[in-house]
């Protein structure tokens, strides 16, 4: 667990880029820090591994105060990914990958073995990359290796700072989806610094959404945030794309469905999914209908119509109404 209480930093010409700032951030969940540019994102994750120390108040990391903590032996133990991802341009990407390994005096056998599975993980086949140098590789392969060089000695924790940011949007889309299957397997705590509120909720447990000085607007899980926005200012900052979004963490509702016994080749989806995945099911089907399954059991069916009940339930549950632009 990461635990930042009262942190300031103050920069030269007497301006605070961060005021005061307490946050808790659970172990093993991905919090993401999102907000204006400028608002602090970027200098609260680098005062977390020290290579910015905070003028007042203090970091935790697991009850450990950091301050107490040799810097470079900090950082060896998080991986730290940025969005030009900083490779060494003089190195193989086999060697890149096997840095903080070498660091930490791994036998050569132990971080040859840990490179090919880590490369793998990434979706980069160590044959045939593993001796390729960084310019002979495309910008979400380079993204890919800076990733595996972070996981490399298993670091508990993951500092991510706009990891994406450079690549085009659908290798960004599919670094988002490899970065997701990633964390559900491998679980570490990550501090994820966007500026892109679409990333955020795909990629976030949390969301803390900042203005500026680092001063926290609203911080909970995606789906509160976006359907229970806490201020005027939350509900401007997630804008008027926030239906959209919405429907990215919002589930069926099971009231809403049609039930009776399912349809011969009727598309159909899981009853935990989302309502971006079902509209997409049912605009599949030549009935606009498809079915909800719970495991093997037929739960019912729903239509557009029935699915943006669901959606105008959980405007109802936040207060809010679909119809006035969500």
């Amino acid at each position: 667990m990461i635990r930042l209480e009262n942190v300031s930093k103050q920069f030269a010409g007497g301006s605070n880029a961060v005021l005061d700032l307490t946050l808790e951030i659970p172990d093993g969940q991905t919090c993401v820090l999102i907000g204006p540019s400028g608002c602090g994102k970027t200098t609260t994750l680098r005062m977390i591994n020290r290579l910015i120390d905070p003028d007042s108040g203090r970091i935790l990391v697991d009850g450990v105060d950091t301050q107490g903590v040799d810097p470079a032996a900090l950082r060896l133990k998080m991986g730290y990914v940025i969005q030009q991802t900083g490779l060494f341009p003089h190195m193989t990407v086999g060697a890149n990958v096997g840095t903080v390994p070498r660091l930490w005096k791994w036998e050569r056998a132990r971080i040859e073995r840990r490179v090919d599975e880590l490369m793998e993980l990434v979706g980069l086949d160590p044959a045939e990359y593993r001796g390729r140098y960084p310019h002979e590789l495309s910008g979400g392969q380079r993204q890919r290796v800076g990733f595996a060089r972070a996981l490399a000695a298993d670091p508990p924790i993951l500092l991510m700072d706009e990891p994406f940011g450079a690549v085009d949007r659908i290798t960004r889309e599919r670094l988002q989806q490899e970065f997701i299957s990633i964390q559900r397997s491998v679980r570490k705590t990550v501090v994820f610094v966007t500026h892109d509120i679409d990333e955020a909720v795909i990629v976030g447990d949390r969301i803390c959404l900042l203005k500026m000085q680092a001063q926290v607007a609203q911080y909970d899980s995606p789906e509160t945030i976006l359907t229970r926005p806490a201020s005027e200012y939350v509900a401007e900052f997630l804008g008027r794309e926030r239906l959209v979004r919405r429907m990215s963490v919002v589930r069926i509702d099971p009231s809403t469905l049609e039930r009776g016994a399912p349809r011969d080749r009727e598309p159909h989806v899981s009853l935990g999914s989302v309502l971006t995945e079902a509209f997409a099911a049912a605009l599949a089907s030549p009935t606009e209908r498809a079915g909800v399954f719970d495991g093997d059991r037929y739960v019912g069916a729903f239509t557009a119509t029935s699915l943006l009940e669901s959606l105008r339930r959980s405007s109802a549950e936040g207060g809010e109404s679909v119809a006035a632009g969500v």
